[in-house]
């Protein structure tokens, strides 16, 4: 039997406000036993709102002011999903999402944010701006300097609102982009005064910079319509201009307000002292997609979220385990520091104002002390923490002895419940097929297929069953994601045999959890191996789910070829080229993000790979006459390329200049990070050639990696462009295949 830490609970944060990320930084130091929190973000990584005025005037570069997710999440133990959130689903404790599974949760925090309102009707244009998402903005900003670079002309941009955020924007854009001739800008106030808000003093001091930064500043302006090229105002005027920027009050998400959540009339999400839902105790929200209903007309700022930040962390857990929850009490005067883009800043606390390079240094010194304050630091194990917590969750689970929930069975007793499998069976998506006879909904103990010639158009006397089993430890926290990836990898090497997979069997085991908590990951896990599945034509017809300590999955997969038309390692011909249709790295970059070492930029790229099917690459090959082909997977190139050589009594050589690798390989390699399985694969290091050092890609090891065949350097280039049409753009030839010889190496080429 096992000894382990069941998950009972499923906290999800959705948005990456400072409310969350104070969140998670708690949740680093000190985690709760038997609870797994996830953190759902549009974006993988995010700017510091503070911070962006000064990036959009130049004075940052965009890596020091952002914060990475990824490596974030990774440090703190929690899972990250980069989603966008469709929907909430209040009655049922889930929310939504466009293009992957719904997820279930215990307790769920709302920290949406919010966007500029522009008037009904609005149409945009080309040059029509949103303050937010931040990241967004400073790319259109980056395309607009680029345009007037390249097409230098007249150009007028209004910025409609005068609060805080426009007015910084308004000088960090004039002070960027007034090196463009005939650029100017307008700054169009619905108000009596500029930042409503704060005290007249510090409007006057804005007022003061922005006259003499150029900015013609209009106020009682209100807009309210436009179109491309124009606003009409509500005094009737209508003013010309080239592009927009909105920075007007906040909005909240279209989402909330179809929820089934208590908002207000404005559709922001209500909650009382405790940070929770007027009408949902289990859904809390922070920052600016809520009214704090004790305080309606406190503002939306980032000093406020940050102190609900630690507020949510605590209710969340005495919330868990059933205790009193504190009361947010918000401070009565909040510091704020406003950069003017001239080398100052304003200050303001309470009534008190004043502006100057003191300010800005000392604006300077706070915001980078906030970016610095999420230092990757290891994270503690998630069985440390307070045994009187996990015993509280046991209990609410239903069990009369906590200790009875940490022994786990082995044998038949290791299985998932029939409960939980039926639940998310019900819930797949899985296709008929004339050869599936019985298979996964019809519940009987083993799948039967339809083996006639007429169904897969093959000559009876030529039709082969071909068959493989992939099953491996999960190396990301994603099930959706993990299980569309394995899916891929476990049908590869059919590909690589020219063989089509059409029917499937899962292995899965899932880590000790209440019943709903294994249910829901189970339910994601499947969701993603069959979109993989059904896109590729093959069939789910069964398998196998057991308890166990860490998620892992493969498949059974069974396919059907043409035994004349298949591929085999054994026929390497000389002078053929070798080409490679994916990029290696995978093992490296995936072996840095379990270290929390792996940036969200590198991250996505291995992951954008790895969900690249074999399909496609097979057919290409297939299509032009190739006979040697092998997919590179766990042995690395260097491994699988010499099982091509042996099969073949050939040596090859390989332009290393030539071999594609990922971005995060090297960044990886540079600090030493390399898979645990980089060293045995490094043994065949005496069968390269030409180096006393041979480049540690050669023995990394690949999930999901891409196709290695080998065609006619007559046929390369039709290849290539065959491949490249199809989405492989990284498609590349690497080498080429030597003369016959009883001892095959790999000679390199540097």
């Amino acid at each position: 039997m096992n000894s382990t830490v069941p998950i009972e609970k499923h906290v999800v944060l959705v948005g990456a406000g400072n409310a969350h990320l104070v969140f998670l930084k708690r949740w680093r130091m000190s985690p709760w036993p038997g609870v797994a929190v996830t953190l759902v973000s549009e974006s993988a990584e995010i700017p510091y709102s503070a911070m962006v005025p000064g990036h959009v005037a130049g004075d940052y570069r965009w890596d020091e002011i952002t914060l990475d997710l990824v490596r974030f999440c990774r440090s703190a133990n929690a899972r990250f999903v980069a989603a966008q959130v469709t929907g909430v689903d209040a009655a049922s404790s889930r929310i939504e999402f466009a293009d992957r599974p719904a997820m279930a949760y215990d307790v769920l925090s709302l920290g949406l944010g919010s966007l500029p309102a522009a008037p009904p009707g609005w149409a945009g244009g080309e040059w029509s701006f949103s303050i937010r998402p931040l990241g967004r903005l400073a790319r259109q900003l980056e395309l607009l300097e680029a345009s007037l670079a390249e097409s230098p002309r007249p150009f007028h941009l209004a910025v409609v609102g005068g609060g805080a955020s426009g007015c910084e924007l308004a000088l960090a854009i004039q002070r960027r982009l007034s090196k463009s001739a005939d650029f100017r800008l307008t700054l169009l106030q619905a108000n009596r005064q500029l930042l409503p808000s704060f005290p007249n003093r510090a409007a006057r001091l804005m007022s003061d910079r922005l006259r003499a930064a150029g900015i013609d500043v209009r106020l009682e302006a209100c807009v309210i319509s436009g179109a491309p090229g124009r606003l009409r105002l509500s005094s009737g005027e209508e003013l010309a201009c080239d592009g927009v920027l909105w920075a007007t009050p906040a909005a909240p998400p279209e989402l909330l307000r179809t929820s089934g959540l208590s908002v207000d009339e404005s559709s922001f999400l209500q909650v009382g002292e405790t940070l929770q839902s007027r009408s949902h105790p289990t859904v809390f929200g922070t920052g600016d997609c809520v009214t704090f209903l004790p305080q309606p007309t406190l503002p939306r700022n980032g000093v406020h979220a940050v102190r609900q930040g630690r507020v949510l962390f605590d209710n969340v857990r005495e919330f868990l385990h059933e205790r009193p929850l504190a009361p947010f009490r918000p401070q009565r005067n909040c510091l704020c520091l406003m950069n003017t883009s001239d080398g100052e800043a304003i200050l303001n606390y309470g009534s008190f104002a004043t502006k100057g390079r003191l300010v800005r240094g000392l604006k300077e010194r706070i915001d980078r002390a906030w970016l610095d304050s999420f230092g990757l630091t290891p994270a503690r194990s998630a069985s440390e923490g307070s045994g009187a917590d996990n015993h509280s969750l046991a209990r609410r689970a239903g069990m009369a002895d906590a200790a009875a929930h940490l022994m786990r069975c082995g044998g038949c007793g290791a299985k998932v419940s029939g409960e939980v499998l039926s639940s998310v069976l019900c819930d797949l998506n899985i296709p008929d097929d004339p050869r599936v006879l019985l298979g996964t909904l019809a519940g009987e103990d083993a799948a039967v297929h339809r083996v006639r010639a007429d169904l897969f158009g093959i000559a009876a006397d030529k039709l082969v069953e071909v068959q493989t089993v992939d099953y491996f430890r999960a190396f990301l926290d994603d099930p959706y994601l993990f299980g569309r990836i394995a899916a891929l990898h476990s049908v590869s090497d059919l590909y690589a045999m020219n063989a089509r997979p059409f029917s499937a069997l899962a292995i899965a085991t899932l880590p000790h959890a209440r019943g709903p908590i294994q249910a829901a990951q189970l339910r994601e896990l499947l969701a993603g191996a069959t979109r993989t599945l059904n896109e590729l034509g093959v069939v789910l017809t069964g398998g196998h789910t057991s308890e166990g300590h860490d998620l892992s999955l493969g498949f059974a997969v069974t396919g059907y070829a043409d035994e004349d038309q298949l591929f085999r390692k054994g026929n390497l011909a000389p002078g053929d080229v070798l080409i490679l249709t994916k990029p290696l790295g995978t093992g490296a970059v995936m072996a840095a993000w379990m270290r929390g070492e792996c940036s969200a930029a590198h991250f996505d790229e291995a992951v954008e790979q790895m969900l690249i099917a074999n399909k496609s690459a097979a057919e290409v090959f297939a299509k032009f006459g190739a006979r040697a082909c092998t997919d590179i997977t766990g042995f690395g190139l260097a491994g699988h390329l010499l099982e091509m050589l042996d099969a073949s009594h050939v040596s090859a050589r390989l332009n290393a200049a030539a071999v594609p690798i990922l971005s995060g390989f090297d960044s990886a390699a540079a600090r030493g990070i390399f898979s645990t399985l980089q060293p045995d694969n490094a043994r065949s290091v005496d069968r390269i050639r030409n180096t006393d050092s041979p480049p540690t890609w050669l023995f990394d090891p690949q999930t999901s990696g891409g196709l290695l065949a080998a065609v006619p350097v007559s046929l390369a280039a039709n290849v290539l462009d065959e491949l490249h049409r199809l989405g492989l753009g990284r498609a590349t030839v690497i080498g080429e295949v030597l003369g016959t010889t009883t001892t095959p190496v790999i000679e390199l080429l540097a």
